[in-house]
């Protein structure tokens, strides 16, 4: 089954484009227009990452840490067209693996994926193991 990735994005044309092109690279992309949809959106076996649209959602520390804790393999990758947001500092130092600005750069977010799609199939006990003995 192909690799899942959501896109919280509540811009619907611009969400429609970026799965379109998720789909072409043969990704299954799933939409979500608020915070309260994702949970139900999440496949631990096949969801690799959550492409969030911070200019139209702004999610608390608490809901991505307990995204982070439940989802510990998913990849959460803010889009923005803001190069700055101080209202953000925690949630994007702590929570969010990384950061594209808009417009997109199609061709390094798909890089990207491919580093978090090898990642997410690499063997979960292993990754345990190694998060163990950061700890």
């Amino acid at each position: 089954m192909r690799k899942a990735i959501i896109v919280l994005d509540p811009d619907v044309a611009h969400s429609r484009g970026l799965c379109a092109v998720l789909e072409r690279e043969q990704y299954r992309a799933v939409t979500a227009s608020s915070l309260d949809e994702l949970q139900s959106c999440i496949d631990r076996n096949f969801t690799i990452a959550l492409l969030l649209n911070l200019d139209l959602v702004r999610p608390d520390n608490s809901t991505l840490k307990q995204l982070r804790t439940i989802h510990r393999r998913l990849c959460i990758i803010g889009l923005s067209s803001r190069s700055f947001h101080p209202e953000l500092k925690e949630t994007l130092t702590r929570y969010i693996d990384a950061c594209f600005s808009k417009p997109l750069d199609l061709e390094a977010l798909l890089y990207y994926l491919k580093g978090a799609r090898e990642e997410f199939s690499e063997d979960p006990f292993k990754i345990l193991e190694s998060e163990e003995v950061l700890s």
